[in-house]
């Protein structure tokens, strides 16, 4: 499964950033909490988080896209490197101040993120939360799997529920879907963090699960 990287510790990891965004919404005592963010800007609260631990890219290109118009070319939402050494991208040319000791795509962790929320506001359930488990998820599974450049690879999935009952049938509901696609991943490694319920969500679950390259 995974060569270099530990899934365990980066699902910590993540856990603790959400952890912290959820404390500072209420130590502001916040209208909004995690769950009202943009999954944009979700992405960057996560980014911004792992930073401490690791080098983040965003939007990265996948390698295999190489020498394509970088507007047609398939990306990827975050790469982890370790820390002090970041990706070494190929939509640039090398520059004399680059850093002397870059990684590889092989070296890297390859994370397709997709949030998913069971409200999109105060009592309004979201119509399209099922859609958000799976078409595009299974897609985005199968993108990874066949890169060869890419050694190893998750499916990141932030998911906002009402219940821990909830969320429990989700995942493995969602991981049939999987079976069903033919798509391989690993054991899942799950967070969940209590939240404040503001919009009928109480408790933001962070799933992990490695991808199995081909």
């Amino acid at each position: 499964m995974s060569l270099n990287w530990n899934f365990s510790t980066v699902a910590d990891e993540l856990g603790g950033v959400i952890t912290h965004a959820e404390a500072a919404a209420r130590l502001e005592q916040a209208v909004y909490g995690v769950d009202s963010l943009a999954e944009l800007a979700l992405h960057k609260v996560l980014a911004d988080g792992l930073a401490t631990r690791f080098e983040v890219a965003r939007e990265v290109h996948y390698p295999s896209s190489a020498g394509g118009k970088l507007t047609h070319r398939q990306r990827c939402d975050l790469v982890l490197t370790p820390r002090g050494r970041p990706l070494r991208l190929d939509s640039r040319p090398a520059g004399l101040f680059d850093p002397p000791d870059q990684a590889s795509p092989g070296e890297a962790l390859w994370l397709e993120l997709k949030v998913a929320a069971q409200f999109r506001s105060a009592g309004v359930r979201h119509s399209g939360y099922g859609a958000q488990w799976r078409t595009a998820v299974v897609e985005d599974l199968k993108k990874m799997e066949a890169e060869p450049a890419i050694k190893e690879a998750g499916l990141l999935l932030i998911v906002f529920t009402e219940s821990v009952d909830v969320l429990e049938n989700d995942l493995q509901l969602f991981e049939d879907v999987m079976v069903m696609k033919e798509v391989l991943a690993g054991f899942r490694h799950v967070r969940s963090i209590p939240i404040l319920d503001r919009m009928g969500h109480s408790i933001c679950t962070v799933a992990l699960w490695p991808t199995i390259q081909r």
